[in-house]
Formats: C-alpha cells, sequence, structure tokens
C-alpha cells in the first residue's frame, strides 16, 4: 500500500460529506487556539506536518464498532487513525469557532463565550494567525485580518485570483480600503499562498489500512501515537466504553480518584478499573472490543451504583488490612474482593481475615502476573455458581473461608496454596512490597491502617559495611553474602515508624538490652531465642536461627505440613 494524499479544500468537503469519523478509540480534542494556529503557520511557510493514517471500512464494516459521528448513507468512509488534533485544528479554523471564556466573565453570562473565528492578518509577512470576534477583526489597529475560511470560497471560482480577491475586499469594505490600497502588494502574496496551499493536492499525506478489524486497529492506533501521548489498548478500549455513555468519563474517573484516597494512598487506574468492571457483571474476561459491546457496557451502566459501593468498600477494606500501593504489589488483588461485596457477601470480622488471606496468597504466589484476564477468570468462577433456573451468578458460599476457597483451579498451573518450597522462597525475599507482605502477615495483630511501620533490619544496614565487617575478622566472599543476607526476610522486622527513627544504626544487642523488663517479649515477639547471641561478629547464627523459627512459623500459618528434619541450614 502506497502513501497518497489530497488538499486542504478537498479534505473539508470529505469532512461536511461525512466521508471522515472519529473511532471511539480517540481522544478528546485538545489543541489549544495558540497550537492550531502554530499549524496553520507551519503549512504557509512549507514546513511539514506530518502523516496522516486513515482506516478505510464500508459503512456496512463500521456499523460493527462505536463512533463519534452518526454515519449517513455513503458506501466507503474513513476513520482518522492518526491525525485527529491537526484534522480537527483544520475543520475547526476553516468550518467551525473557538469559544473561550472572556477574563473575570460570569460563566453564566450568554456574552462570556464569544465566539471566535481564525483570521490572517494580510499585512504581516510572517503569516500571523489569530482567533477573533468579527468586531475585533474589524478594529484591530495591528494590520488588516482576512477571515481565512473565505479562501474556500473563493477556490470554488476557478477563475479565482489574488488580484480579484483584493479588489473585491476594497469594494465590500470601504472602512479600511485605503489601508489594502496602501498594502496591497502584501495582501496579495498572501491571499496567493492561501490559494496555493488549500488547493495543493499533495499537502495532506495519508497511509491508508484496509480490512482490518477493530482489535488490529488498536494495535497499530498505540504504535502511532507513541509519538505523542501515549496511550495504552486499555486507555482505547476505555474511550469505546464511554462513547456508549454520556457521563460514563466523568464516573469512572471520579471513582478511580475516590478509590485512591485524597491521601493518594492507592494507585488504582482505568486498566484496573475496566477489568473489574467486566469481573463483575459477569462478562467475559477478553480485554478485546467485541467484549466492550452494548450489552455488557449496559451492564455496568445498569449497575454502576452497586459497582461504584463494592469497589469503594473493597478499596476501605484493603486500607484496613495495611495495604498502600507500595505493598500492593497488583491492583487486581482488589477484584475478587469487590466481587465478594458486589454479589453480598457477608463482612464481619472473621470473614474479613479469611478475605485478608485470599488477597495475601495471591500476591505472594503472584498469581496476577504475565496474563491477569486468564487468572481472574479463574479466581471469579471459585467464588461463583449460577442461580437456579437462570443464568445469572450468585456467589458459591454467602460466607467467605478462604480453607474452602484456596484450591481454586488457575490456567498456566498457577494456585492459591502454599508449599514448603514456597515458603523457602519467601524467606529469601529482600526488602520491598513482597517482604512487607510476609511479615506482615507474621506479625498480625500490628494496627496497620492506624500506625505507620517500616520495615527495619534488625542488625542495621549501615553495619555491613565492608570496613566494619573486616575489623570482626569477616572478609572476602564472606562479606558480599552477609550483605546478601542482611536485606533478606530473617533480619527485618516491622517497626513503629518514630520508633525506627530511634533506632537508626543503633546494634541489635544494645537496642534488645535497651528495652530492659521488655527485652524477653521483643525477643519472642520477634522470633529469637533467649539464648541467641545478637552481636554481629555472630550474624550468621542469628540469622540462621531466627530463619528456622519464621519457617516454622509460616508453615503454621499457611496450613503446611511442617517436618523439621527435612530442613539444614547451609549458610
Amino acid at each position: 500500500m502506497a502513501y497518497s494524499s489530497l488538499s486542504i479544500r478537498q479534505l473539508i468537503i470529505d469532512i461536511n460529506s461525512n466521508k471522515y469519523y472519529l473511532p471511539a478509540i480517540q481522544r478528546k480534542f485538545v489543541w489549544g487556539e495558540e497550537k492550531i494556529c502554530k499549524l496553520f503557520n507551519s503549512i504557509m511557510q512549507d514546513y511539514p506536518i506530518g502523516t496522516f493514517l486513515f482506516w478505510e471500512l464500508t459503512a456496512q464494516k463500521a456499523n460493527e464498532y462505536t463512533f463519534y459521528e452518526f454515519l449517513k448513507n455513503y458506501f466507503e468512509i474513513r476513520g482518522v487513525l492518526d491525525g485527529q488534533q491537526r484534522i480537527s485544528s483544520m475543520y475547526i479554523a476553516l468550518q467551525g469557532v473557538y469559544c473561550t471564556k472572556k477574563k473575570y466573565a460570569k460563566s453564566t453570562n450568554n456574552s462570556a463565550y464569544p465566539e471566535r473565528k481564525m483570521y490572517i492578518n494580510l499585512l504581516n509577512e510572517d503569516y500571523e494567525f489569530k482567533f477573533l470576534t468579527e468586531k475585533d477583526a474589524q478594529n484591530s489597529k495591528s494590520g488588516y485580518f482576512y477571515l481565512v475560511r473565505n479562501i474556500l470560497n473563493e477556490l470554488e471560482d476557478s477563475d479565482a485570483d489574488s488580484d480579484n480577491i483584493v479588489d473585491k475586499l476594497i469594494e465590500t469594505d470601504p472602512s479600511r480600503s485605503e489601508l489594502l490600497i496602501e498594502n496591497r502588494r502584501q495582501a496579495k502574496k498572501i491571499i496567493n499562498r492561501l490559494l496555493n496551499k488549500f488547493n495543493d493536492d499533495q499537502l495532506v499525506s495519508y497511509f491508508k489500512i484496509i480490512n482490518k478489524d477493530l482489535d488490529d486497529i488498536l494495535d497499530i492506533f498505540v504504535r502511532v501515537n507513541s509519538g505523542g501521548t501515549i496511550l495504552s489498548k486499555s486507555d482505547l478500549l476505555f474511550s469505546t466504553l464511554v462513547a456508549h455513555w454520556e457521563d460514563g468519563r466523568d464516573q469512572i474517573e471520579k471513582l478511580i480518584s475516590d478509590m485512591n484516597g485524597e491521601d493518594g494512598l492507592f494507585n488504582f487506574n482505568t486498566d484496573f478499573l475496566m477489568r473489574t468492571c467486566l469481573f463483575l457483571v459477569d462478562a467475559p474476561m477478553n480485554f478485546k472490543v467485541q467484549t466492550f459491546n452494548s450489552t455488557n457496557i449496559n451492564k455496568i451502566k445498569d449497575n454502576w451504583n452497586q459497582i461504584r459501593k463494592a469497589l469503594i468498600d473493597a478499596a476501605a477494606m484493603l486500607r484496613e488490612f495495611g495495604f498502600n500501593k507500595k505493598r500492593l504489589s497488583s491492583n487486581y488483588a482488589a477484584t475478587p474482593l469487590a466481587y465478594y461485596l458486589y454479589k453480598g457477601g457477608k463482612v464481619d470480622p472473621t470473614t474479613k481475615q479469611e478475605l485478608r488471606k485470599l488477597i495475601v496468597h495471591s500476591l505472594l504466589k503472584q498469581v496476577y502476573s504475565g496474563q491477569a484476564d486468564t487468572a481472574l477468570s479463574g479466581l471469579r468462577d471459585g467464588l461463583r455458581t449460577k442461580s437456579d433456573g437462570g443464568d445469572t451468578y450468585i456467589l458459591k458460599a454467602i460466607k467467605f473461608d478462604f480453607s474452602e476457597y484456596k484450591n481454586t483451579r488457575m490456567s498456566g498451573g498457577k494456585k492459591l496454596t502454599i508449599d514448603t518450597t514456597d515458603i523457602e522462597n519467601f524467606l529469601e525475599y529482600k526488602k520491598g512490597a513482597f517482604s512487607f507482605l510476609l511479615l506482615s502477615t507474621l506479625y498480625p495483630d500490628l494496627k496497620l491502617d492506624q500506625i505507620s511501620f517500616h520495615q527495619d533490619h534488625m542488625h542495621p544496614h549501615s553495619k555491613f559495611k565492608p570496613s566494619i565487617l573486616k575489623e570482626i575478622g569477616i572478609d572476602g566472599e564472606t562479606i558480599k553474602q552477609w550483605q546478601d543476607m542482611r536485606d533478606q526476610v530473617p533480619n527485618l522486622q516491622l517497626l513503629e515508624g518514630r520508633e525506627n527513627t530511634v533506632k537508626q544504626a543503633t546494634n541489635l544487642s544494645k537496642w534488645v538490652n535497651s528495652k530492659a523488663d521488655n527485652a524477653t517479649y521483643y525477643l519472642k515477639r520477634n522470633y529469637i531465642l533467649d539464648e541467641q547471641s545478637l552481636e554481629l561478629e555472630d550474624f550468621e547464627g542469628f540469622f540462621a536461627s531466627r530463619k528456622q523459627l519464621l519457617r516454622k512459623r509460616l508453615h503454621e500459618l499457611f496450613d503446611v505440613t511442617y517436618i523439621e528434619e527435612s530442613f539444614e541450614e547451609v549458610i
């Protein structure tokens, strides 16, 4: 397929004939008047304005998709995949008006938004374009402003030339005729330039894509827009959704904002919400255009209040569990929780603990990595069953019990159950989101939603500098090994933020001794044997001993059979 081209004049004719339209995947028009004027200045100065990408399809095929314009009776149409802002700018400048509120004017006043059209100063050789009211154009003291769209009417006359046009202006605008007579040569030059540029059938260069489905178009669209505001496939599908829903964009954006909270605790986004809406209304989880058909979109719209409540409640529960955007390694952990709430699941202290297990297990097992759609489908099937005599779904159990849910089948070998191998991997986690999740399981009584807790190095991070370790007889590869172990779970604890600030680089032995009567409690609470040496030179023994205690406790917490003889520490 080769490149083609057409003139601005022909482009405007085709748009007025409804030959061009904007697929629902397009974003809103965002260019300001300055950028529009700069585009026309570039045209006049022979600067490149970029290539356009059009999607050509029959009207019959187009009816399968959602568009911003009503499709009338024509046989072949073109969708603008790349160049929407530029084409919209041309159309506004040559056929429309640009309205912005006057400074200090009340928005309720009808005159607060004067209609302005694009003019060009015929006396300025640098091609000065401006959006002006007719009155401002007539009264301008800085030049003679000509209404640019009039050039299209002049092009309808095959005999039109700059001399005739300037003569007509002098005749019809006597109040400014002297100004034009004095600057006739300059005015003719610009009028002639307008005639030539707007009638140049090589100016608008475009590439045409034929016979592609919208899912293919989405992939192309993401690629060609990567140079500007990068749009993901979910952004484009989001546009398809809101094209069916008048105030959908505002509703969805407000929900995301409310879930994230005024404090920005979470980072829920469009991708999460799009998939979760499909999940909640029991639609297929395939993230394709066909899934966002009118049936599924109507389900989302009709149940929006319940969807909104379930998601707000899910975010509140995650907050109560002590999660935030740093600790929630996948937003999709909230999706099955929201489904349980959406379907009327019972919420009490017992079910909350069971639901927290679901979130912890799903995150530790990283079930949402890779293809989230397939994991979500399996998790939903584990929660629901078809109602008697109908096609709707209800919860299998009104009261959630993780022990009955944990064997839910998911594709790709993913599972929620945790085994001995998993626990060994968990114990090697380094400081981060997963280690915090594991530690929060080991310290279940902490009020993570009320108090800020930090992951603290029990033997301080700063004590593992090579110079310090060499002083106590550690050298060579052992230094690197100790530095690696330093950041792993057996050397980490959850410590209240202010207390962690006080502790800082204090030696572990000195810190525990400072607890006085509470030292024994501190050791037991933090999985440290009473007789264990807390001196830095005995770090290997401390690490191995605490790792063993943590291992045993994790087997209990995750209901995994523990056989002590199976473990032998290799440091």
